[in-house]
């Protein structure tokens, strides 16, 4: 049942544009729920879950998920604005505004990538195997190379990848790079160390280890072979 005092996540069951901003909200301790929206599913706590009703009923700025709900009535859409909007209220924006500068950097190249990893779905079936090896063999490593060297230029990759705090530049890094090796294209994850050691020290902070061993992530679905 969803409560009118916590803010709400409107987003399909899935991890997807939506994942970044669960890291976010977990990582800042907030106590967030989630009204999951499907086609043809029943309506749940009085509002539609169907995505067309939903976005036939106005709750949905732009038709599409996810979109951000606040107890007092602020609403958010894109995921992007989300996850910075949640990020900025915790102090995971960065010190000052050239460490916003650069989590923005950061984050646009996560973006590149995963824009990457989607040329998988969008192959023609026939295609695919191509996608996937040219992704694995040139274009993962290429980026990769750049992202060593994005985090290595910070204290020489001991710590975070923008100041001396994780941001949401750091969560979405990370997320990407979950995203690599579930999906099998991370042969050259261990030619770059610094990513490596890095992901470790996200995935054991303990608000993160707590959410990423919860039954309220949504489980993996890879993408299509």
């Amino acid at each position: 049942m969803e409560k009118p005092d916590r803010p709400t996540l409107v987003y399909f069951g899935s991890r997807g544009r939506a994942e970044v901003i669960r890291l976010v909200l977990a990582e800042a301790g907030v106590d967030w729920q989630e009204h999951h929206v499907g086609r043809g599913t029943p309506p749940s706590a009085g509002r539609p879950t169907d995505l067309g009703e939903l976005a036939a009923s106005g709750d949905l700025p732009f038709a599409a998920v996810p979109v951000w709900e606040e107890p007092g009535g602020f609403r958010l859409a894109q995921s992007a604005a989300i996850a910075n909007h949640i990020a900025r209220a915790h102090g995971l924006r960065g010190r000052d505004a050239l460490e916003e500068a650069r989590c923005d950097e950061l984050l646009g190249a996560v973006e590149d990538v995963r824009a990457e990893l989607r040329k998988i779905a969008a192959a023609a079936p026939e295609r695919r195997a191509a996608v996937r090896e040219e992704l694995a063999k040139v274009v993962l490593p290429r980026w990769l190379g750049f992202l060593e060297r994005f985090l290595v230029r910070n204290g020489g990759g001991k710590g975070w990848a923008v100041g001396r705090d994780l941001t949401v530049a750091d969560l979405a890094l990370w997320y990407v790079l979950e995203l690599v090796r579930d999906n099998g294209l991370g042969a050259s994850l261990p030619d770059h160390p610094a990513l490596g050691a890095f992901a470790d020290r996200v995935a054991s902070r303990p608000r993160i280890a707590a959410y990423l061993a919860s039954p309220r992530r949504p489980r993996f679905v890879p993408l299509p072979t």
